[in-house]
């Protein structure tokens, strides 16, 4: 059942058909009025596609990069590493705005579902076949320029459809949740987390996913046409019906603009909580971007000199053994114990925010993140693995009270402009990716090298939990 247009929180719009973010009273009564919610299991139906998601975000961290690492220089492997952040910043809002006014018979979300995912699957279709076509092209072993060529080319094309895929797969969680905004959130971001299992699971089993790149990306196109069709087909949404429906010229000149009216016209606690967004996302980006090199080089004191070439002839020297060592560290049960920590939270977040609040159980949830103060000194392996799995409660409480946080404050409706506004936090969670491949490139040329920017992490995680505990303002206490 999609949610009535009746606003249940604090939070009352002047004009119910025009919920501009001016135009929100944050002094009205509360409401006695209650917003129906989808069942249970629906919820679950409904948040399946975010599995194929992060499958897709994993994937391309363990099979392009890889490919991109032995076809391009490294300079040109962090420009198109860059790409990805700039696609979300401008895609992620577009879209958001879009799918607000969409008068699709099938729905606002269901469309721009349906077609990021066949895109995706088609982008997933070609890059099993780029070295094929550089073959035939004319590539040879040491000159691979149409193979560079098209996995760029492939590696673009999936920042911007897979964007495309998962704002709608997001918004449309909200859309039915109703009043179990927190509830529906967490079960989205767990099958998120759960995605990331399913890459490291394969790889595991299989090895490395670039060495048998044709298999891994048939199963990664099986999940995500799995998922989402099934929300296509099984999922009903109520076409909206504009009371104003301006020109194609006009909507898509507002849906390029987003960028620049979701972030101006925030409410107040919204815009407070995009910019703690935003610095905590570059205070955990700092560690993630770069947790091989920590591990390698600043926890195991290795070197990474000839590391990869060395295994290949079994005469790595004692410092390329523990570089090595510490990179599996970082990208082997150091995840995988942070997406465990980051899932069992998951598990009681609904119910811990419904006891105490989401200020403070977002507040509490910040303080682990700030422990990587103690991570940029510490060389203790047991201790650091203990850190980075409690920074996933921070991850994990940040990401999934973003939605419920939202649609608190704006309330509920096919008014709401709820795309624009989560397009804004989308773009923050992007300007913090690119605000640490900025500065991480200048910070590791310090003395303590990639211990500086996961110790910049923590000071910044620590701002933001002092911001969050005298000035952000929310009361939310619903499932």
């Amino acid at each position: 059942m999609i949610p009535s247009r009746c606003p249940s929180h604090p939070v009352r719009l002047t004009e119910p058909t025009c919920a501009s973010a001016h135009e929100v009273d944050f002094e009205a009564p509360p409401s006695d009025n209650r917003v129906d919610s989808c069942t249970i299991p629906m919820l679950f139906l409904i948040g399946a596609p975010r599995l194929a998601m992060n499958m897709a975000w994993s994937a391309q961290w363990a099979a392009l990069g890889p490919l991109l690492q032995i076809l391009l220089p490294s300079w040109a492997v962090q420009l198109v590493q860059v790409i990805g952040p700039i696609t979300g910043l401008v895609v992620a809002p577009t879209v958001g705005v879009l799918s607000d006014n969409c008068t699709s018979g099938y729905g606002r979300r269901r469309p721009f579902l349906f077609g990021g995912a066949i895109a995706s699957c088609l982008c997933w279709f070609l890059m099993m076949h780029t070295t094929d076509l550089g073959k035939a092209l004319g590539d040879t072993p040491d000159r691979r320029h149409w193979t560079a060529f098209f996995t760029v080319f492939c590696y673009v094309w999936m920042d911007i459809t897979v964007n495309i895929a998962q704002v709608p797969a997001t918004l449309i969680i909200a859309d039915f949740a109703g009043e179990r905004q927190v509830l529906g959130s967490s079960i989205g971001l767990a099958y998120a987390l759960s995605g990331s299992f399913f890459v490291a699971g394969y790889i595991w089993i299989f090895g490395p996913a670039h060495e048998h790149i044709k298999a891994f990306l048939a199963m990664l196109m099986g999940i995500m046409l799995f998922t989402t069709m099934a929300v296509c087909l099984f999922v009903k949404e109520k076409p909206l019906i504009p009371t104003f429906l301006p020109s194609t010229s006009r909507t898509v000149q507002d849906a390029l603009a987003a960028v620049y009216t979701g972030v101006r016209h925030l409410p107040r606690p919204l815009a407070l909580y995009c910019f703690l967004f935003c610095i905590i996302q570059y205070g955990y980006t700092a560690y993630s971007s770069s947790r091989g090199q920590f591990f390698g080089l600043v926890v195991m004191g290795g070197s990474e000199h000839g590391a990869d070439i060395c295994v290949q002839h079994a005469n790595c020297t004692i410092e390329q053994q523990n570089f090595n060592h510490g990179v599996r560290l970082a990208g082997g049960i150091t995840d995988t114990l942070a997406n465990v920590v980051g899932l069992l939270f998951l598990l009681c977040l609904p119910w811990l925010v419904r006891r105490f609040g989401a200020k403070r159980v977002l507040v509490t949830a910040l303080v682990p993140q700030t422990f990587f103060i103690g991570l940029a000194f510490c060389k203790n392996v047991p201790v650091d693995i203990a850190l980075v799995s409690l920074g996933s409660i921070s991850q994990a409480a940040v990401f999934a009270l973003q939605m419920p946080v939202i649609v608190h404050v704006v309330g509920f409706g096919e008014q709401n402009r709820l795309g624009l506004f989560a397009g804004a936090f989308n773009s923050a969670n992007c300007v913090g990716q690119l605000l640490n491949f900025a500065l991480a490139s200048v910070l590791v040329t310090s003395p303590l090298g990639y211990a500086l920017p996961v110790l910049v992490g923590g000071v910044v995680t620590l701002i933001a939990l002092f911001v969050s505990i005298a000035k952000w303002q929310v009361r939310l206490h619903t499932l």
